[in-house]
């Protein structure tokens, strides 16, 4: 499995040619030539002429990026050995057809940009990726999904209680669940998050909670609150994740939830291209971070979760009051987003833009006993799962400018974001979409 970055494209030894430094140094030596402008890291590599030289040269490489030469007469190097204009020209003839044949391998890569907002199912997708793609995960990886899935069981164990609170609910008036309560609450107190161990004493109050009558009512109305995807999942399965030798399976995985930070990228062959896939975090902190994945790319996935029509986020920007946040639809949200995103004047004529309604699933179970008109309140349809998910389909394309939208109209599909068979399917029909709009630039017949 290979994954890059643009902070660790190392040039390998066959594209770096050595250069060789002036066997003795002077303090009069030949100012260093300015690099050429690049947001990319920079290894240099430079030699430095003697005093009675008027020659001076220096590569820049980084990857597959261009160098400078400037020559005005020979030099003598290391102790006599000269290199004269055409020795200088004929290495350069060399480097360039290693940059040209470098170039022509770039064209054949396809960048494509995940974006979202908070807790859309963006970063699931990409950790499909990695599954259709790359193998999966190494055996590191599944060591840090096991404690991230410990966390995120006592994650969901506190957004029960915090809606039992918030309802009114009180907890079961028995002696073991005040014990299991109390012991709950005590070890949240001793261990942060990433402490997390499911020893059997935590793992019995923990199911003594789950199966209590307090908290089934708090679940019997979960679709009303902000409760992560993967909740019941893990909690119905305390006994297999507690055991002393679990190993997450690959649902585990895809279930398991932490909120992305910064860039991630994975790169894998795909047909005749090689895809480079860019996660950004979908955070409002990370969102200011978008801008500088904006470059040369071939292909936007946005990200929206359709479920969240009838559920609300804090929002920071806009304070009520008494200083507290202000309440934001989550799909809305989404909307105005996408809006955002998909007007954008850094996408050109040759960037896909291509929306997944993602959690169609949830929205499945959720739309006949929460009406769409809690989101839009102009909807007339049925509270069915066809008309409705159309509808805010409908509404998202919308969003975008008819002048954008006569030249790449834009792609929607209504996804399932741990259906590692949708995904792949989906997926697919997908990049027919960015290869057919990139056939120009990426240099090679689509067919």
């Amino acid at each position: 499995m290979k994954i890059t970055g643009p902070s660790n494209r190392i040039p390998s030894a066959n594209q770096i040619q050595p250069i060789q430094t002036a066997s003795s140094r002077t303090s009069h030596q030949q100012p260093k030539l300015a690099a050429p402008h690049t947001n990319q890291p920079q290894h240099h590599i430079e030699s430095s002429a003697s005093a009675t030289s008027d020659i001076s040269f220096g590569f820049l490489f980084c990857g597959r990026l261009s160098f400078t030469t400037q020559i005005n007469n020979r030099v003598n190097v290391c102790g006599g050995t000269e290199f004269t204009p055409a020795d200088l020209a004929r290495k350069n003839s060399l480097i360039n057809r290693q940059l040209e044949r470098d170039k022509i391998e770039m064209k054949r890569t396809l960048k494509i940009l995940l974006l979202g907002g908070p807790e859309c199912g963006k970063s699931t997708i990409f950790k499909q990726m990695k599954i259709i793609h790359l193998n999966g995960f190494s055996d590191l990886d599944y060591v840090n999904f096991r404690y991230l899935i410990y966390s995120n069981i006592m994650q969901a164990m506190d957004q029960l209680l915090d809606a039992a609170e918030m309802f009114h609910f009180p907890p079961d008036d028995s002696p073991s669940i005040r014990r299991a309560l109390n012991h709950y609450r005590s070890y949240k107190i001793r261990y942060s998050m990433s402490e997390v161990e499911l020893n059997r004493e935590l793992t019995e109050s923990l199911q003594k909670l789950y199966h209590s009558e307090f908290i089934k009512a708090v679940l019997n109305r979960r679709n009303e609150i902000t409760l992560l995807d993967s909740a019941t999942y893990f909690l119905d399965d305390l006994d297999r994740i507690s055991a002393h030798e679990y190993k997450p399976t690959q649902m585990d995985v895809l279930r398991s939830r932490v909120a992305t930070t910064g860039i991630t990228e994975i790169e894998f062959p795909f047909r005749e291209a090689t895809l480079r896939m860019v996660d950004v975090g979908g955070q409002r902190s990370e969102q200011r971070k978008w801008i500088h994945c904006f470059d040369n790319v071939n292909g936007v996935l946005f990200i929206a979760a359709i479920s969240g029509y009838n559920l609300f986020m804090d929002d920071e920007e806009n304070r009520q009051e008494n200083g507290q946040p202000g309440k934001t639809n989550r799909l809305r949200y989404s909307m105005e987003l996408f809006k955002r995103i998909a007007n954008h004047q850094c996408f050109s004529k040759k960037t896909a833009m291509i929306l997944f309604l993602n959690k169609i699933d949830i929205f499945k179970e959720k739309i006949p006993k929460y009406p769409l008109t809690s989101c839009f309140k102009n909807y007339k349809g049925a509270s069915s799962l066809e008309p409705a998910a159309k509808y805010v389909a409908d509404r998202f394309t919308r969003l975008v400018s008819g002048d954008i939208q006569h030249e790449k109209p834009v792609y929607s599909h209504y996804t399932n974001a741990t259906d590692t068979r949708n995904i792949d399917r989906v997926f697919d029909s997908c990049m027919d979409v960015v290869f057919k709009i990139s056939m120009e630039k990426v240099g090679f017949i689509y067919s």
